[in-house]
């Protein structure tokens, strides 16, 4: 199915040929409704030709009830074991440990687990994290010069969500006598990788030599020795760090009931890290968001507690959608707009008054940043459209602009994406340095592009859908055209409109509350587990559709059938009001949602996209 909606053209969801019998399956074995089944099936069916109908009911069991025991155990993580043994020596001989993270939520996440852990087991623990601006993304040879300077002894550096391409900066520990562990889940070169004391990453086969050193070689998922859930996020490998040191420092893989409650307690960061990071719900990444965001009413942690509270989340059921929108951008902000170790700190050390007062202060750091990424945003389109950027020969957009906020450009780029359809790169300018991130569409590896205009740039660094890149001013342009010929190699220009997908398509009585509620069990959502679209057909309006919102900017609208009311609601499209009259027939692209409120709860459709039929009479 290709339909073109107001916004979007619409996409049926491939489905397996076995799949149908595998809803089946699921309604009868597994009491689950046919809709959510059928699903649930789309999602979890293996791609074997072998068609095993076992394999593929254990594993869609699985994804509906994850448990903690479907974690997968450390010690198979590459250099995990390494990286423990050489910790629990630091900790023992008293020597410093510092732990250098990223400015994102991933990083901050990350640091903030391995803080804990180490903090517990007695160990005198720093952490460092590069200021955004002045920095830049990743390990760099000034900070750790200075480690080496400012420590006695020299400490042990591990890194989290960062440095698997710090060749150079690992070059300088070893000259400097310092272990440099590096764990990080970016995308590798394998045949540049850094001489580090361990690389700790799940896309990364391992051998181990006489002695105990390890080398590596390329890998992926699927080949022997790399880890079986290769998709973790920053937060995820340091978690699997910090579970396989406390079973090397407390000698037992039965951990006593402090650490065994701390790892618990942490999944909670960790789904702060995952969610964020917008790496796929599924497998590890499924259970640690699930028992994380479980838990993180209920943490321990002051700071954490204090962000929900600033937040105005007490009362809610924190979801992947909180976690992307509410508490990600809060953490996110203070890096963007300043220095991320407020955020670490509240997630660390903050107690009490501190932990209130940075929870505050990086809400109005938010609302900063979100004004500053408005105006940029408004810039960046109207720069694209006055230049032609946004031609069909013009496949990919690369925009800067001196006073961009290097801080905010990779959420403009996200925008210029959803916007056009195609990479964008933006980047703001200072002193001669072009500074910025990439951001990418399904089927385009912006890192595998940027990796054929490297020519044009002093450094990158990413994966498949974003990347950070710094380059001088006056190779702009080249790096536009170069960007340009290759992503025209990879996107056809039929594509360059937003594509919708749908799942199923539904009738009128498949929305009710029970069916929406049967849905919603295959949360969280989030890429690799979006949000369920379904396709109603036909649906008649009761009335004219009403604005809704302080500026009138969304739209309420009412379908009726045989004496039955739905509501559905569409957001940030309140300029579609006049064109559609009581008794307009149309076709409804939506996301089943409950409306809870005062205590009644009532099926809701939030509306993606429609397609206007007729104006008929009812």
């Amino acid at each position: 199915m290709q339909e073109v909606g107001t916004r979007y053209r619409w996409k049926l969801t491939g489905h397996a040929p076995h799949a149908e019998q595998l809803a089946g399956e699921l309604s009868r074995s597994l009491g689950v409704p046919p809709l959510a089944a059928k699903i649930l099936a789309q999602r979890t069916v293996t791609d074997d030709p072998r068609n095993d109908p076992k394999a593929d009911l254990d594993s869609a069991q699985r994804f509906l009830t994850p448990k903690l025991s479907y974690l997968h155990d450390p010690a198979l993580m590459p250099g995990a074991t390494r990286a423990a043994e050489r910790l629990a020596q630091a900790v023992r001989d008293h020597q410093p440990i510092v732990i250098y993270g990223d400015y994102d939520v991933d990083g901050v996440t990350a640091s903030a687990v391995l803080w804990h852990t180490l903090t517990l087991a007695g160990a005198e623990v720093h952490t460092y994290i590069p200021h955004r601006l002045d920095e830049g993304y990743g390990l760099n040879p000034e900070a750790i010069a200075s480690f080496a300077k400012n420590h006695t002894p020299k400490p042990l550096i591990i890194s989290v969500d960062c440095g698997i391409t710090a060749v150079e900066s690992a070059k300088v520990a070893k000259q400097l006598g310092i272990d440099l562990i590096i764990t990080d889940h970016h995308q590798f070169d394998a045949d540049a990788l850094p001489d580090a004391h361990t690389l700790v990453h799940p896309s990364i086969p391992t051998t181990h030599h006489p002695g105990g050193q390890s080398s590596t070689h390329p890998g992926a998922p699927g080949v022997p020795g790399a880890y079986p859930c290769p998709d973790l996020c920053g937060a995820g490998v340091a978690f699997k760090v910090a579970w396989q040191f406390a079973r090397e420092f407390c000698g037992s893989d039965r951990l006593p009931d402090d650490y065994r409650k701390l790892m618990v307690e942490m999944l909670s960061l960790v789904a702060l890290g995952t969610v964020a990071d917008v790496v796929p719900l599924k497998d590890e990444n499924r259970v640690l968001t699930t028992f994380g965001l479980g838990r993180i009413k209920q943490t321990p942690f002051v700071g954490l507690g204090a962000l929900i509270d600033a937040s105005k989340l007490r009362d809610e059921k924190i979801d992947a959608y909180h976690v992307g929108f509410v508490l990600g951008p809060r953490l996110n902000a203070c890096g963007r707009m300043g220095h991320a170790k407020d955020a670490l700190e509240l997630l660390t050390t903050a107690q009490g008054p501190r932990a209130t007062e940075l929870a505050r202060f990086l809400t109005t750091e938010n609302d900063r940043r979100r004004a500053t990424e408005r105006k940029i945003t408004e810039q960046a389109k109207k720069m694209v459209i006055d230049q032609g950027y946004d031609a069909p020969d013009r496949r990919a957009i690369v925009v800067g602009s001196e006073g961009w906020h290097p801080g905010v450009v990779g959420i403009v780029a996200s925008r210029l994406v959803d916007t056009f359809a195609r990479p964008a790169v933006v980047l703001g300018y200072k002193d001669g340095v072009a500074q910025g991130s990439a951001r990418s569409v399904d089927g385009v590896s912006i890192h595998d592009a940027l990796s054929t205009c490297d020519e044009h740039l002093q450094r990158f660094g990413g994966h498949a859908m974003a990347a950070g890149l710094t380059l001088s001013t006056d190779k702009v342009d080249a790096l536009r055209d170069a960007l340009i010929a290759e992503v025209n190699t990879m996107l056809d220009e039929n594509e360059l409109i937003r594509q919708a997908r749908v799942d199923a398509e539904v009738s009128f009585y498949d929305c009710t509350l029970d069916t929406f509620d049967s849905l919603s069990k295959l949360a969280p959502f989030g890429r690799g587990n979006p949000t369920p679209r379904l396709l109603l057909r036909g649906a008649v309006l009761d009335r004219p559709s009403q604005r809704m919102g302080t500026s009138g900017q969304h739209l309420s609208l009412t379908i009726a059938h045989r004496g039955r009311t739905l509501r559905a609601v569409a957001f940030g499209m309140g300029d579609h009001a006049g064109e559609l009259p009581g008794g307009a027939a149309v076709d409804l692209l939506f996301e089943p949602k409950v409306n809870a409120w005062k205590g009644v709860r009532k099926p809701e459709l939030h509306i993606h996209d429609f397609k206007i039929l007729s104006a008929v009479t009812q």
